[in-house]
């Protein structure tokens, strides 16, 4: 039966100075409060949290930025979890600033596409040239 498929990511950051230190942590921030659910200006409601396009970019032989003809496409999706390891190589360690901010995380990400695949979608891509793999 079809069903709405799932994408898992998973990245080690790991940042050398301080400064990128606190771009790792805007980074995590970024996707925990992108899958978070929000509130109407009343509070009575609630909304949906972000939705995600990933995209896997490339160059053409022009030098023009591309979706990569050989990489599976992705729909749009929600992030279903966003998780944590606050010590990837085993151990405790941090830099000296105000923060203590780790010097290794891992990311991993969860997300759901919110749209099945059609067998429209292949045609609508190249106009069944066979020219990409497609979804």
């Amino acid at each position: 039966s079809p069903q709405l498929r799932s994408f898992n990511f998973s990245f080690i950051l790991a940042p050398r100075d301080k400064i990128e230190a606190m771009t790792v942590i805007k980074i995590i921030r970024f996707f925990k409060q992108g899958m978070s659910v929000k509130t109407s200006s009343s509070n009575v409601f609630l909304k949906a949290p972000n939705i995600f396009l990933i995209r896997y970019q490339t160059f053409n032989t022009s030098g023009e930025e591309i979706i990569h003809p050989s990489i599976n496409i992705i729909k749009e999706c929600a992030l279903k979890s966003c998780d944590v390891q606050y010590t990837p190589d085993g151990t405790y360690m941090t830099y000296e600033d105000p923060y203590r901010t780790l010097t290794s995380y891992q990311l991993t990400l969860s997300f759901g596409e919110l749209d099945p695949i059609y067998d429209s979608d292949y045609t609508e891509l190249d106009k069944d040239r066979d020219q990409v793999i497609g979804y």
